[in-house]
């Protein structure tokens, strides 16, 4: 039963499922491109030993069903391997549930926009920092492995994450594994003792990564990493509260980008409103902000190629 759900979320490229407790019986919902939507509902025994076959597959402890739980596996659909990761927690009444997340190889993935690809590159191949923020599934990922495989050609590229979502043999590719005491903030020192070229770092989620990340910038490596925020500028501010300084800020980033995939009358495109160092330090210095995301959705509405709901979602970012 677990591999059917899988099999079939392959064949619609759903890029997550969600397991929900209701009264007698499992809800199962599902998401691609097309929007968030039921996908089966399962009786109470029938849920409960897919979740115990997919936590054994992910290397969770099948016994813990209240606590919170991460983990992963592959899955084979048409000769592809499809990253698996699942996320797994108990709620106020012990009863669990967990979200599946599907990562496909780039031969099955939506094709990078390649005229995005085209205008980040240049800035990709400076000394420095690159930010990418947007909400979860929103391609920041994907789009800075796009970047990494077009450096990798002559460059060294390393990669930390929480957990590896994208398997990619051209990248020296590390897993945090808190449990080891390897953490960002460690795997980060050790990874610039292979002086890697290239460093992508998964996510800025603490002061300590910040910092480390930081350095590495400062020291001369070109680094790329996400962190979460709601706009271009929040992520200024994120680095703040994370205690870098506006010099710090403004030696180090050469670019931020926020974005999101958006739902338009032919297929998810991805949109992204940045901001380069000139312009960061200017918003340090006066607080100004342009609405350039703003525009760029009512364009997007008043041309058609959006409908009043999909407009509505996206026009504060």
């Amino acid at each position: 039963m677990a591999n059917g759900l899988l099999l079939n979320a392959c064949k619609s490229m759903v890029s997550d499922i969600y397991f929900f407790p209701k009264e007698n019986s499992y809800l199962i919902e599902a998401r691609n491109d097309n929007g968030r939507y039921t996908f089966a509902e399962y009786t109470l025994d029938e849920t409960s030993a897919i979740i115990n076959f997919l936590k054994f597959n992910g290397g969770l402890d099948v016994s813990e069903r209240r606590r919170s739980q991460k983990g992963s596996f592959s899955f084979y659909f048409q000769n592809h391997r499809i990253h698996i990761r699942i996320s797994a927690v108990g709620d106020f009444r012990n009863r669990e549930s967990i979200v599946i997340r599907l990562i496909y190889p780039q031969a099955l993935s939506t094709e990078m926009d390649q005229d995005i690809l085209n205008e980040l590159l240049p800035t990709a191949k400076r000394k420095g920092m690159m930010i990418f923020a947007g909400p979860m599934g929103s391609g920041k990922t994907s789009l800075m492995y796009a970047l990494g495989r077009y450096l990798s050609a002559n460059k060294t590229v390393m990669c930390i994450e929480d957990p590896i979502e994208i398997v990619e043999d051209s990248f020296l590719q590390l897993q945090v594994n808190e449990d080891s005491g390897m953490t960002y903030e460690e795997l980060i020192k050790t990874s610039l003792r292979h002086r890697p070229e290239v460093l992508i770092i998964g996510e800025i989620r603490d002061s300590k990564t910040a910092q480390q990340a930081m350095q590495a910038a400062l020291c001369g490596y070109t680094v790329l990493t996400t962190i979460h925020g709601k706009s271009k500028y929040s992520v200024i501010q994120r680095l703040k509260q994370f205690g870098i300084n506006d010099l710090e800020i403004t030696n180090s980033v050469n670019l931020i980008s926020y974005q999101r995939l958006v739902p338009t009358i032919n297929r998810m495109e991805l949109f992204v409103d940045l901001i380069d160092t000139e312009h960061i330090k200017e918003f340090i210095d006066t607080n100004e902000v342009d609405n350039n995301w703003t525009q760029m959705i009512k364009n997007t509405f008043q041309d058609g190629y959006i409908d009043e709901d999909t407009y509505q979602e996206f026009i504060y970012g």
